[in-house]
């Protein structure tokens, strides 16, 4: 594609199926894609669009990184003496859920918790593209730091979310709203039940929806990050975190959070530094049986 003030598409950092997207909806390429991979739209042009309009003279590499769950585009823009920054793009569908996104992420950010800063906003109805500062440091599931120290970390900024009034939040993540989400995403014929952990992989998804419809627990509701695995928390050397896609923001029950994170410590730093880190988040008794449920429901999301 042309380059726009000075920015340069690495276009080879693509898969095949992504380089060179230039509007083919032949079907030729893999559904696995994005929507806007396969129609009359260049993500890229999209993306530099947005960063001529913010950054009119300057140089930019402009990277696509990867893809994300809810199907928007993500481009890293490296330009010489700053810290890369993100650009995250997307369409129809998904273009309603990035809004989402950017929205909650703004939410969060005027209450001082350590997340992207949005620099700039290219709304065109059908389509957006959102300019975003980075969070310093390494995604947690990477991250370098001695597990009592992250365990500890994680856990000083689990509880700070938290912490924040849930009654001023107005981003619904209770489990009625999720579970009409679900419900939405298994009526589309969206959830493939081989995706779901072992535990469910034989569940068809109504049925595990059933399940979980039937035997809803007490919330116990906060500002939670909705979907907080251990890539979606950055932490720096100092022990300093912040948060990313937060397109699931909200008020809703506090296992929505611990229970997927707990599980992800478990995973990656075993057993005794999940119980360290819901110690640290000052969990007296930890319901497994609700974790369980909070997890299935995840299945979902």
């Amino acid at each position: 594609m042309p380059a726009q003030a000075g920015i340069q598409f690495l276009a080879e950092a693509w898969p095949p199926a992504f380089a060179g997207v230039s509007g083919d909806d032949s079907g030729s390429r893999d559904d696995r894609y994005p929507l806007w991979c396969r129609m009359n739209i260049s993500a890229e042009a999209l993306a530099c669009d947005l960063l001529t309009r913010h950054d009119s003279a300057a140089a930019i590499a402009l990277e696509p990184v990867t893809t994300g769950m809810s199907g928007a585009g993500v481009f890293r823009a490296i330009q010489k003496g700053q810290a890369p920054r993100y650009v995250k793009v997307a369409v129809d569908a998904a273009a309603i859920a990035l809004r989402d996104e950017i929205a909650r992420t703004q939410w969060l950010g005027a209450r001082g918790i350590a997340v992207p800063a949005v620099l700039a906003i290219d709304d065109r109805a059908a389509s957006v593209a959102v300019l975003m500062t980075t969070v310093a440091g390494a995604p947690a599931d990477v991250s370098a730091l001695a597990t009592p120290r992250l365990i500890v970390a994680l856990a000083r900024a689990v509880n700070a979310l938290h912490a924040l009034p849930a009654a001023d939040c107005p981003f619904d993540e209770t489990l009625d709203a999720r579970l009409a989400r679900a419900q939405a995403a298994v009526d589309a014929g969206a959830i493939d039940p081989a995706e779901f952990e072992p535990r469910n992989r034989n569940t068809a998804p109504a049925e595990l929806l059933r399940r979980l419809r039937a035997a809803p627990p007490h919330e116990d509701v906060v500002v939670l990050h909705g979907d907080l695995t251990l890539g979606n928390i950055i932490v720096d050397d100092s022990g300093a975190c912040g948060f990313i896609d937060c397109g699931n923001a909200g008020r809703g029950d506090r296992y929505t959070d611990l229970a997927l994170l707990q599980a992800d410590i478990v995973a990656h730093r075993g057993p005794q530094a999940g119980a360290g880190f819901l110690a640290a988040c000052g969990v007296s008794h930890w319901d497994a049986a609700k974790a369980r449920h909070f997890l299935d429901l995840y299945e979902f999301f």
